[in-house]
């Protein structure tokens, strides 16, 4: 089964209690952190671009790439709807061509997990990095193994007032470093389900991808802080700057 086939219509009820301002502010601290001010941002595998929204209405020019056809047309048909003044494109983060540069881009919500390929997911961020002005930064993040090995996948809503009501089970494979979630769903009478496949990136595959990329003074931080991972970290934050050519 394929993933994000027939969620996107409900994602955003799924992702209602999602502190989504919170990850806004949290950006802007990294921003600042690496002294990076920027216009133009880049949201890489931007779902349906709840982001994208939330850093219009601050001024920021946004544009949103994902790989999911259908999450950028409920996202577009969102952003009609509020008149969000946003541009979102359906393309692969790994063959991203947008003719233009940005001055900042990030990937929230374990996007880049969902890049199960090693060579794959490096690719994704050499084509981040060749969509960014000079001194622009990346930030993303992603689950860590800590994550994937407590089943923090394990959840469910089947409360009978709930608009979606949702079981997911995963199962984690230590030695491929994946986890497949399997999810099932409850929309009034309809019943459909879905296998999303996530891998676990280790911190220092995802710093020696930043650096071949040409990211310097890459950080990692454990999730919503500039405190750096712990052992426990079930999310980790991963920053850098283009460098100078």
């Amino acid at each position: 089964m394929s993933s994000f086939i027939e969620i996107p219509e409900y994602y955003e009820e799924l992702m209602s209690g999602v502190p989504y301002p919170m990850w806004v502010e949290y950006l802007k601290l990294l921003w600042a952190n690496f002294d990076v001010n920027p216009r133009t941002v880049l949201d890489v595998c931007c779902g349906t671009g709840k982001m994208c929204r939330l850093l219009a209405e601050q001024g920021y020019e946004m544009t949103g790439v994902d790989l999911s056809a259908g999450m950028i047309r409920a996202g577009q048909g969102i952003a009609r709807r509020e008149k969000a003044d946003i541009n979102l494109y359906a393309q692969d983060a790994t063959e991203m061509r947008l003719g233009k540069k940005f001055d900042a881009a990030f990937s929230f919500f374990d996007s880049l997990n969902y890049i199960i390929d090693p060579s794959q997911c490096a690719l994704a961020i050499k084509r981040t990095a060749e969509h960014l002005n000079s001194g622009a930064a990346f930030a993303f993040d992603v689950n860590t193994p800590y994550a994937f090995e407590k089943q923090m996948f394990d959840q469910e809503d089947l409360r009978p007032k709930s608009k979606v009501r949702y079981r997911w089970r995963g199962t984690w494979d230590p030695g491929a470093k994946l986890c497949s979630v399997a999810m099932e769903f409850w929309v009034g009478k309809k019943t459909f389900s879905e296998v999303h496949v996530q891998r676990a990136h280790s911190l220092q595959e995802l710093v020696c991808w930043m650096e071949e990329a040409g990211f310097e003074r890459v950080r990692c931080y454990d999730a919503f802080s500039l405190d750096p991972p712990r052992g426990r970290s079930d999310r980790v934050h991963v920053v850098g700057v283009v460098g100078h050519p």
